[in-house]
């Protein structure tokens, strides 16, 4: 028996996929063996979320799966990730499939695996949504093949910079073994958009996930790593990940991470996708550690800012119309489109959330703040 299945049990298939499906914890998703993601047209769509194996030859000191750790192993062969993903497509349950795995052995042979995985599925003729969740130091020709099949992969960076990662994730190189990863993926995405202009197909863009809290990386240090790969990596969307204690794991007497700052950093990098701000634009909203308050960050800077309110819903251009709280990309559009507005409930129709833009607006030149624009406007 190979090395990294030495330890695996007698199982059925049904106990092997709740272990493996419970062992993707820590990527992106819940903990079921069908979740919910995003394709590349923004659509939601529902994923099979597997490892191939739960044994690892890692030792990241948060994980679950590491080397070191007792815990039940288990392993499905690429031929039965093929035909669980088969049946769930067929009745479906499912619209693709999310694999990672722990790492088998070494890197090579665990994307050997995965590469396996989506030949089967593409060679029988699977048309669904494959991402693959790469090991770091995946070699090159593997990624280039994998890039062939998926539609999205990538590699977790986990944290912010070397130091932090050696600490977490002492079996790797930060500089090599993640950022490498991420430069190549950028490329092999670009050359697919390439190839495919005009051929109407959806290329995924790179992704990454950071665990938070399993080191004192600050929220600032957090937001300003997002804004630097998105700039160097072309990276769309950053996953987060609240770190929980785990016990027999040199963490399991750390302090868990609240939920609530993954809602507050993914509202941050939205704020640096699709407004156009940049991660210094923040800095006078954390607090003296670097840290962000469980509020709308947004908002927190908006109220920081008294100076640039209230904003002619008429005259503003579409970069102080984004800083408005209640405004998005799109009903900043739809407004632009729509002037000259002329009254509160035009804003609701074109989609503004009135009740939390209020503050920070005119309508030439007035700020409607009597009785009935509160009852009456949209919320």
């Amino acid at each position: 028996m190979s090395a990294y299945r030495q330890n695996e049990h007698h199982l059925t298939l049904s106990e092997r996929m709740q272990i493996l499906s419970a062992g993707t914890k820590y990527d992106s998703c819940n903990q079921s063996a069908v979740c919910h993601a995003f394709g590349p047209d923004g659509r939601c769509i529902q994923l099979y979320k597997t490892l191939l194996s739960n044994s690892c030859a890692g030792e990241c000191a948060y994980c679950p799966n590491r080397c070191e750790r007792e815990t039940k192993r288990a392993f499905l062969e690429p031929v039965e990730i093929a035909k669980i993903t088969w049946s769930f497509y067929r009745r479906n349950a499912i619209d693709g499939l999310f694999l990672s795995s722990g790492i088998m052995g070494d890197a090579e042979y665990t994307s050997q695996k995965q590469l396996e995985v989506v030949e089967l599925l593409r060679g029988q003729g699977f048309k669904g949504y494959i991402n693959i969740r790469v090991m770091p130091g995946t070699p090159k020709y593997l990624l280039e093949q994998i890039a062939d099949h998926a539609d999205k992969f990538g590699v977790n960076a986990e944290t912010t910079n070397s130091v932090n990662y050696s600490e977490i994730c002492p079996n790797f190189d930060y500089k090599n073994d993640v950022l490498q990863r991420l430069k190549w993926t950028r490329d092999l995405i670009e050359k697919k958009r390439s190839e495919y202009s005009g051929m109407g197909k959806m290329v995924g863009a790179n992704d990454t996930q950071f665990v938070l809290g399993a080191v004192a990386e600050s929220d600032k240090e957090v937001v300003k790593t997002v804004h630097r790969f998105m700039d160097k990596y072309a990276l769309r969307r950053p996953y987060f990940m609240s770190f929980d204690p785990v016990p027999d794991t040199p963490l399991e007497n750390g302090s868990p991470s609240p939920k609530w700052r993954e809602q507050r950093l993914y509202q941050m990098s939205f704020l640096l996708k699709d407004y156009g701000l940049r991660s210094s634009d923040f800095d006078e909203i954390y607090d003296e550690y670097g840290y962000l308050s469980n509020a709308d960050p947004k908002e927190v800077l908006a109220r920081s800012q008294p100076d640039r309110f209230p904003v002619d819903i008429n005259s503003a251009e579409m970069s102080e119309l984004l800083m408005v709280p209640g405004i998005g990309p799109i009903s900043a559009n739809r407004i632009v489109r729509a002037r000259p507005i002329v009254s509160e409930q035009e804003l609701c129709r074109v989609g503004v959330v009135v009740s939390r833009a209020r503050p920070y607006i005119s309508i030439n030149g007035s700020r409607q703040m009597n009785l009935s624009s509160f009852m009456g406007a949209c919320s």
